[in-house]
């Protein structure tokens, strides 16, 4: 067997492989004579059919078996003999097969780059010191009783704090989407959740009004070409709550899971809740501030089979309702991950540089904090046991050591690195837009 390997770029690699002609005749031979064994064909016992007969029927068949079974072991043997890590599947392109002939082949695929000197010179650290208030927790509270209202059906126009529930779609530029349409929707009007006017728009609509909202999107809207646009929203109420609040007493703390069913206890369940929250928060600026100048410094050549991967990952994080249409995985058009191409390479670029900063500092995963975290997720549901279990293997493991990783690796990049602290309400530090 000949292999030759190109390098197409720092990921890519092209492998043109030649292999003897006797190989694939015997793995032919090998196919046509265990059909041969098998065969039951009109007129024959079963496995008694000549040589001749057997090719007449399934020759075509034992040939293709065998050119694939030799295509794939003589580009496994090549990968393994040339030291080759495949990110992706490869892609094979034979070229002419001619019988007696020897056959050749080749194989595209990515590898990882190989990054060797990182720039790290990580300046201007902003840490926010944030400090949780007795304010901070009375939100909360006001929060909970307000996310425990009971909703009453009501037969009248819809009013400001009601709760509508509606069916919608957009028009933009003349298209009307309804592949993304939102179908029994719960809004409350004055959240101020939706663009604005969107709430305002839905104040007098009764049950079964079919209402244009002409809005636009505002001016600092987060996919740039639409900011400041109009776009429609056609919706159709079929809904009206009122809410019916509750009052913070011993049965609704208990409600909350707190047994005494004190507020003393319900106030430190919750600070201890935001200290979680804003740690995580606190620590996402600086990995931000951090990380951002990492990928600035370093530029590397990143695998596109990684980027679309990365893509089609965001497109279900936001877009969770399309992972599954009529029990198959959603096929994700090139247009669609576009939208998320700039994002994801980023992602991946910044991947790989913590994985190789790891590698070349010698930073090997601290179990302790994998534990930790594990256990601090898992405090805030009600069967704890039960979420540490399931937290503890296969990807969702993989994933709390990636967030490890990177703690790790941040912790190494902030060694010696002079950094100015700036005070911040835990309200502030939650309005910030990552």
């Amino acid at each position: 067997m000949q292999v030759s390997v190109e390098e197409v770029s720092k990921v890519e690699r092209r492998l043109t492989i030649i292999v003897p002609a006797e190989r694939v005749e015997e793995a032919y031979k090998t196919h046509i004579t265990q059909l041969a064994r098998d065969a039951n064909i009109k007129g024959f016992r079963p496995g008694k059919a000549p040589m001749a007969i057997i090719q007449q029927y399934y020759g075509e068949n034992a040939r293709r078996e065998a050119l694939s079974e030799v295509i794939s072991k003589s580009l496994n043997q090549a990968i393994t003999d040339e030291k080759l890590n495949p990110i992706n599947q490869p892609r094979i392109e034979p070229k002419k097969v001619t019988p007696d002939a020897p056959l050749e082949f080749i194989a595209s695929f990515e590898v990882l780059p190989e990054i060797d000197n990182i720039q790290h010179n990580i300046q201007n650290i902003e840490k926010l010191d944030v400090a949780i208030t007795a304010d901070d927790v009375k939100t909360v509270i006001t929060q909970l009783l307000k996310q425990y209202t009971r909703w009453k059906l009501v037969e009248r126009p819809a009013a400001e704090k009601d709760r509508v529930v509606i069916d919608y779609h957009t028009v933009y530029e003349g298209e009307t989407d309804t592949a993304h349409k939102q179908e029994n929707f719960p809004l409350e009007l004055g959240s101020n959740t939706m663009l604005p006017g969107f709430e305002q728009g839905l104040i007098g609509a009764k049950v079964g009004d079919v209402r244009t909202l002409n809005l636009a999107y505002p001016a600092d809207f987060s996919v740039k070409e639409r900011a400041g646009k109009p776009i429609d929203f056609v919706v159709t109420v079929k809904q009206v709550f009122e809410a019916e609040t509750q009052e913070l007493n011993n049965k609704f703390i208990q409600q909350l899971g707190i047994k005494s069913g004190k507020e003393e206890d319900l106030n430190q369940q919750i600070q201890q809740t935001l200290e979680q929250e804003r740690n995580r928060l606190v620590k996402e600026k600086l990995k931000e501030q951090v990380f951002s100048q990492l990928i600035d410094q370093n530029s590397i050549d990143v695998p596109a089979s990684l980027v679309t991967r990365e893509s089609k990952l965001i497109h279900d994080e936001i877009y969770p309702q399309h992972q599954h249409h009529d029990h198959h995985q959603h096929q994700h058009s090139d247009q669609e991950l576009a939208m998320f191409n700039d994002i994801a390479k980023k992602r991946v670029a910044l991947g790989l540089l913590i994985n190789a900063f790891a590698k070349k500092h010698d930073i090997k995963i601290d179990n302790e904090r994998v534990n930790t975290r594990i256990q601090e997720i898992a405090s805030s549901y009600e069967s704890p046991s039960e979420v540490i279990e399931w937290l503890s293997s296969g990807e969702r493991l993989a994933g709390i050591e990636a967030q490890v990783i990177e703690d790790q690796v941040l912790d190494k990049l902030m060694e010696g690195i002079a950094v100015t602290e700036k005070n911040m309400s835990y309200a502030e530090l939650k309005g910030i837009r990552t």
